[in-house]
């Protein structure tokens, strides 16, 4: 679908009126569009304190997906124009499977629905999308990210942790990598790249609170070193009363030896005028050769003060929460296309109050892309 010439033949709408109309042809300027999309499926198996039970997920690590970025060059102004449309469907995503709810009916939701013009000066994209920070905790040069994502919650995000055999806050709840604000609608800015780095900038709204964000990028290859990326990136949401503006920094580093030896490590911190102040780290160490890659994981993330209503309807607060999650991941990829991977997490809730027992979620799955 690379480049096609279309041409659009204007229609007689009636033979004696529209003569002139029916020797018209109206030329498109030439247009690339890359189709794109992949179904990523799993087989889960997770241990918490209510027992153990199996699911078939989509993993939300990277979930299943379909889009298309049509583009054009309009040459007499130097620039390329166009648009970049995408939709997720899963059916039982990983991060809502409950046992009381494996089955989950997919849908189709929006992801991307945005116009942009690129440019000598940079690019500038409207409408529904990636906020400038989206991503700058996610750096990752290992190979595993299928199996191996910062937001490690998003498989078996639902499942709680217990204590004494009363339901706690779900992993959801209680960490997460804090990756800004994701996709929403906005005016995004990127500037031209300055040697390895590219500065963004973004303003919108989600859920009627204004939010803009700001990140740098940076990517090269070291001579004799092998490969670095690297993002750092802020965001500030006007959440309004109490809690006034809710305020995200972090970013990540991921470097790739020549070897194949790697490793990632990974910051957030999100504060508000109302006392929220939590953090999340992690680091990763791996090694990647020809078709494979294997990584182990340490994550925390402290002072979520995650909320959830108790088996008797009461609503609950974790105070002081501090969650750390030991985890490793394997993927093997026997042509360009195919991704086969397992993974492994244990997560661990320690807070001012409670004894809560840990949750253990392990994963085999395969990412088909086209």
């Amino acid at each position: 679908m690379k480049k096609q010439k279309l041409a659009l033949c204007i229609a007689v709408a009636g033979l004696a009126s529209g003569p002139v109309f029916a020797q018209n042809v109206v030329e498109v300027p030439e247009l690339d569009v890359d189709f794109y999309g992949h179904i990523n499926l799993a087989v889960m198996h997770a241990d918490t304190g209510e027992g153990s039970e199996q699911y078939i997920v989509d993993n939300d690590y990277a979930s299943s997906r379909v889009g298309a970025k049509i583009s054009t060059d309009l040459q007499d102004v130097g620039l390329k124009v166009g648009a970049h449309v995408e939709f997720e469907y899963q059916h039982n995503p990983s991060n809502l499977v409950t046992p009381d709810d494996r089955s989950i009916k997919g849908e189709w939701n929006e992801r991307h629905i945005n116009l942009f013009a690129a440019g000598r000066y940079g690019k500038i994209s409207v409408g529904q999308g990636s906020g400038a920070a989206d991503g700058a905790t996610e750096a990752d040069l290992s190979g595993t990210k299928v199996a191996s994502f910062p937001d490690l919650a998003l498989v078996g995000g639902a499942l709680r942790f217990v204590d004494d055999s009363d339901v706690g806050p779900t992993l959801f709840s209680s960490i997460r990598n804090q990756d800004f604000e994701a996709r929403y609608d906005r005016l995004r800015y990127d500037a031209p790249a300055w040697g390895p780095v590219t500065l963004s900038v973004s303003q919108g709204y989600k859920d009627d609170m204004d939010i803009t964000e700001v990140a740098a990028r940076y990517n090269m290859h070291l001579e004799g070193l092998g490969k670095l990326s690297a993002a750092i990136g802020y965001s500030t949401k006007d959440v309004g009363g109490a809690a006034g503006d809710f305020e995200t920094l972090g970013g990540s580093l991921s470097w790739l030896h020549d070897t194949g030896i790697n490793m990632t490590v990974v910051y957030s911190n999100a504060e508000n005028d109302a006392g929220r102040d939590s953090d999340f780290n992690m680091f990763k160490v791996g090694y990647k050769t020809g078709k494979h890659a294997f990584t182990v994981h340490r994550a925390e993330g402290k002072d979520f003060d995650p909320t959830y209503v108790d088996s008797a309807g009461m609503k609950q607060t974790v105070m002081g929460s501090d969650v750390e999650i030991y985890g490793a991941a394997y993927v093997y990829q026997p042509v360009k296309r195919l991704d086969v991977y397992v993974a492994y997490n244990n997560f661990a809730l320690d807070a001012d109050r409670g004894d809560y027992e840990d949750v253990n979620v392990a994963m085999i799955g395969s990412r088909l892309k086209f």
